[in-house]
Parts: structure tokens; C-alpha cells; sequence
């Protein structure tokens, strides 16, 4: 018997209702569903979407702050900022370079704060991923990288609250 009063015989570690992280975690179905409509839900989460506002916004948000999620997009904003003197590929559209070149101190910055252990806001990295993989937004159509700038200054705040 547990102090609760509850026949905790069998169990091993902690009670299942005790785990507070697999009780809250979404169910398998719902994180699947995050992962396919992610461009759709980061750029919710970065307009400032509430993740509790839907089971699929809370499962995007949580795997938007996971460990692996934040070092994979370090490295992405790290291999971005390296193109910027590189010669130009042939495979796909690379942001503009304009834009990266007057930004770089900014996106390591972000890059570097994504490694970091501390707590991150998933809005955050929610901007910093969209920044990456939107090919409307400001590192693919603006030259002059002012709005990438603005977008960058935005998830600077918001990765901290």
C-alpha cells in the first residue's frame, strides 16, 4: 500500500498515473498528424497560436522543443550560414544571400541558443523553422534582409518567453 492508500504491489518505479509526461504526451495518432501538417502548424505556433488551443498545436509544439528538434535546426540555421560565401549549388533554391549575409550574426545567435540546455518556447522555434523551410517568407524574397531581420529579432523574444 502506498501512502494514498493505493495497492501499488506490481508496479515497477513509479505508478503509470504518476508518469506526468506519459499522461500528458499525445497519443501516437495526434503526433503523426503534427509531423504531416507541420509547415501549416509552425506557422500558427509562430503567429502566436496557442499550443493548447488544439491537441495538434500542443503535439507540434512539443516536438518543436525536444532536444533532436533543436539541435537538427541549429545545424540547418549553421549550414545556411555557411552558404552565404559558398559558390551556389544547383540542387535547390537557397535563401537569398543578401538577406543571410546582414543577418549571420542573428542566425548564429539563434543557432546557438537552440543548443543551449535552458527552456525554449516552442513560438520560437516554431519562427526560426518557418524562417528555414518557408520558401514565401524573407530569406527567399526579401534582398534586403530588413524582414528577415524583423523575423529573426521576433524569435530572439519569443524563444525566452
Amino acid at each position: 500500500m502506498s501512502a494514498h492508500g493505493i495497492d501499488v504491489a506490481g508496479f515497477r518505479g513509479r505508478p503509470k498515473w504518476d508518469n506526468t509526461t506519459r499522461l500528458l504526451a499525445p497519443r501516437l495518432t495526434t503526433r503523426i498528424r503534427a509531423r504531416l501538417r507541420r509547415l501549416e502548424l509552425d506557422r500558427a505556433l509562430a503567429d502566436g497560436a496557442d499550443p493548447a488551443a488544439s491537441p495538434l498545436l500542443a503535439a507540434r509544439a512539443a516536438q518543436l522543443v525536444t532536444p533532436a528538434s533543436r539541435r537538427r535546426l541549429a545545424g540547418s540555421l549553421e549550414r545556411v550560414i555557411s552558404t552565404v560565401d559558398a559558390p551556389r549549388g544547383r540542387v535547390r533554391t537557397p535563401p537569398l544571400r543578401g538577406a543571410l549575409r546582414c543577418n549571420r550574426d542573428a542566425l548564429a545567435e539563434a543557432a546557438a541558443t537552440l543548443r543551449d540546455d535552458g527552456l525554449l518556447y516552442a513560438r520560437g522555434v516554431a519562427v526560426l523553422e518557418t524562417v528555414l523551410i518557408d520558401g514565401s517568407g524573407p530569406a527567399y524574397t526579401d534582398p534586403t534582409g530588413e524582414a528577415l531581420a524583423s523575423r529573426l529579432r521576433l524569435a530572439a523574444d519569443s524563444l525566452n518567453g
